[in-house]
């Protein structure tokens, strides 16, 4: 039996920093999403943390404010190696499987094939896991428009110095906090 090759663009993807599972409602993925950020392939993976540094290059010291947009600026941007395609690309999970990937992944197939395929709670965790690479303090908030029906999570990140919440919510972009209080039901997670 001969092995077919994926092509050069599947080539070294890591399979292992992604956690696929049954969908068992919103509480479940709030911690795996938790378990996901602080982990390895998160909060502690130093490629992150060098992505990280790289967005963040060109703020000011101690902008924390700056700090904070850039990485919620990044999540809505076109990415620089793909003409046409936004860095972090839009696209439900499967039907019945809850599918969450870590930074690290995201990271590694922006470095490969330019662009990361996402839903909105992988750009939710990265942009928590950037957050609290640099110090910040983040929380998942998980939105429902419906009552009893969370369908939807962002993330906001406290600034310190005037201790506001900033909204960081790549999949409604300009318009976060107009989807934000539409929401007929939320759930705040704390990753602390």
């Amino acid at each position: 039996m001969q092995l077919i090759q994926p092509p050069t663009s599947f080539r070294g993807v890591s399979t292992a920093t992604a956690s696929v599972r049954p969908f068992r409602g919103a509480s479940d993925t709030l911690r795996e999403m938790v378990r996901v950020s602080l982990g390895d392939d998160g909060e502690r993976s130093i490629l992150v943390r060098q992505f990280t540094e790289s967005v963040l290059l060109d703020i000011w010291p101690k902008d924390y404010l700056g700090q904070i947009l850039a990485i919620r600026n990044l999540l809505v941007q076109p990415s620089p190696f793909r003409k046409g395609t936004p860095l972090f690309t839009y696209a439900n999970d499967p039907r019945h499987t809850e599918m969450v990937k870590s930074p690290k992944r995201m990271i590694e197939e922006i470095m490969q094939r330019g662009s990361t395929m996402t839903d909105c709670d992988d750009v939710t965790v990265m942009a928590a896991t950037m957050a609290m690479v640099i110090g910040r303090r983040p929380q998942f908030v998980a939105l429902g428009f419906a009552p009893d029906s969370l369908t939807h999570v962002a993330c906001r990140i406290q600034e310190p110095k005037s201790e506001k919440w900033i909204w960081c919510d790549a999949v409604a972009g300009p318009r976060e906090r107009e989807a934000a209080q539409r929401a007929q039901e939320i759930l705040v997670w704390d990753l602390d």
